[in-house]
């Protein structure tokens, strides 16, 4: 199935898999959109909105999520920025906020404990309530690219054990890896100014792991979308960079790396810009 979407995004058009900008600016305007919001679990704690923007122009679709783990601020702020984005085809599905009820209590889960990113088994249905709504989204929806937003207290060094941070998790085909390395590549050579903060690649945990019920795991397994969990580290960087950082990722795989559009001009001030961003302390 991945071969089979990866055709499909390839012939979608020379514009970029949502036809975004390198600035986040198009020339589609707001009457060529189709903006909707819905609420999963809706009337409880749990209760969280999810965007749709449809360009008038068919393409493929992108799901950003995050807020999984409510304490990962970063990841919910960018996703927020994200859903207002304007495109020019195809369709960007985001839910910022996925584990509301953590993310008001600012802990990486609920009063219940529950992990919400140990939910979604592969091959099974997932476990809670809001992972079934979450996961209902991906079957109505049918996400040719999945991105999940989160952060870390430190910065991944090949284990797990003293953070992961700043790194792309990728599903395992050699298209998804790629385009991982293009954004990483992009993004330390423009907005990481600091030794030992670049950005990595790794790939998903095998479920022998037992490293399972990931949603972007069972995105990858069971749709066979291009699947990515989006890392960076909060380890003494403020909120704005980090929030930078995953913007700038998503924007990089959902446009440039998965169908390359942007011109030269396009590139050189998304640079420029970067280059002033990095005189900001961090």
């Amino acid at each position: 199935m991945t071969c089979k979407r990866r055709t499909f995004l390839t012939a979608a058009g020379c514009t970029g898999l949502l036809g975004l900008s390198t600035a986040q600016v198009s020339s589609q305007s707001e009457s060529d959109l189709s903006r909707d919001s819905f609420t999963l679990m809706s009337g409880t704690k749990k209760a969280t909105n999810v965007y749709v923007t449809k360009a008038s122009e068919s393409g493929p679709t992108a799901l950003v999520v995050s807020g999984i783990h409510g304490n990962e601020e970063a990841g919910y702020a960018a996703a927020k920025k994200i859903s207002r984005w304007q495109i020019q085809r195809g369709t960007l599905v985001t839910i910022p906020k996925a584990n509301a009820e953590a993310v008001a209590e600012d802990a990486r889960t609920a009063d219940d404990g529950i992990d919400l990113n140990r939910q979604f088994p592969s091959g099974e249905n997932p476990t809670t309530d809001l992972a079934r709504d979450i996961w209902g989204v991906v079957e109505e929806y049918d996400p040719d690219i999945v991105i999940d937003l989160h952060e870390s207290t430190g910065i991944y060094d090949g284990d797990m054990i003293g953070g992961v941070g700043q790194v792309i998790f990728t599903s395992w085909d050699e298209a998804a890896s790629s385009d991982a390395k293009k954004a990483t590549d992009y993004l330390n050579e423009n907005y990481v100014s600091r030794d030992g903060y670049e950005f990595s690649v790794g790939a998903f945990s095998p479920p022998s792991d037992g490293l399972d019920g990931l949603l972007t795991h069972k995105a990858a397994r069971d749709t066979g979308a291009l699947s990515f969990l989006a890392e960076v580290t909060s380890q003494d960087t403020v909120l704005d960079k980090r929030v930078q950082w995953h913007t700038k990722l998503v924007q990089q795989l959902v446009e440039e790396e998965l169908l390359t559009t942007s011109g030269d001009e396009d590139k050189n001030e998304d640079k420029n810009k970067g280059d002033n961003c990095e005189i900001t302390r961090w």
